[in-house]
């Protein structure tokens, strides 16, 4: 499988490489810094560029079966931060894959964004309440993404993830599709394991789980 990841150079977009990678995917990395990328594979290449550029990000989805973004909005809470830069950037990878008629896209998310089938519960609603008044920012792309990805015509899934910030110890993962509670936290580790799991899961398709540690 040919699989192209943004955010590669991420904590979570370097492990679902690594994962791809050990079973024996082909991988192009989308970076804006390439030596941040420690990894060396015959099977990954890079492909640099910044968010903003349409040619760069057709050349990187070009030849992909799944297109993976593990990039998220920033978490700065002293509202210094403006514009929508990843939200313009999933536009982008979006309007490529289209154009090179891709279709399986899995993406990041929080809970700001909103599944049909959530449920009133406190992972579907306080996430979204406290990033509205604590990170506007951030929540203003949750849900510029939101309207393009329900609106594409793309076989989307849309990771959505609280808190990602456990330490790893060996535990296994849950998810809800928003219509049972779940968990507020999660592990990058597993938020990758997921991920990569998801790429080949059908049932995973127009879908938005929630993912967290059991």
């Amino acid at each position: 499988m040919n699989i192209t990841i943004f955010g590669a150079s991420g904590a979570i977009g370097q492990l679902v490489t690594q994962l791809a990678l050990d079973h024996g995917d082909f991988v192009t990395a989308y970076v804006r810094n390439p030596q941040k990328i420690s990894l060396k594979h015959p099977n990954l290449s890079l492909v640099q560029g910044e968010l903003s550029n349409s040619s760069t990000i057709e050349k990187a989805v070009a030849e992909s079966d799944v297109v993976i973004s593990t990039l998220g909005p920033g978490s700065d809470m002293s509202r210094k931060l403006k514009g929508t830069p990843i939200a313009d950037g999933h536009e982008l990878i979006i309007k490529a894959m289209k154009k090179h008629n891709k279709k399986r896209f899995i993406t990041l998310a929080t809970p700001a964004l909103q599944s049909d089938d959530d449920k009133k519960n406190v992972s579907t609603i306080l996430p979204g309440v406290l990033a509205k008044v604590l990170l506007p920012n951030g929540y203003a792309e949750m849900k510029k993404m939101e309207g393009m990805i329900k609106k594409s015509n793309l076989d989307w899934t849309v990771v959505r993830i609280i808190n990602p910030n456990v330490k790893y110890t060996g535990q296994s993962y849950g998810y809800s599709f928003g219509d049972q509670s779940a968990k507020m936290s999660v592990s990058r580790e597993n938020v990758a394991k997921f991920m990569y799991s998801a790429a080949r899961d059908k049932k995973m398709i127009k879908k938005m789980p929630i993912i967290y540690n059991k």
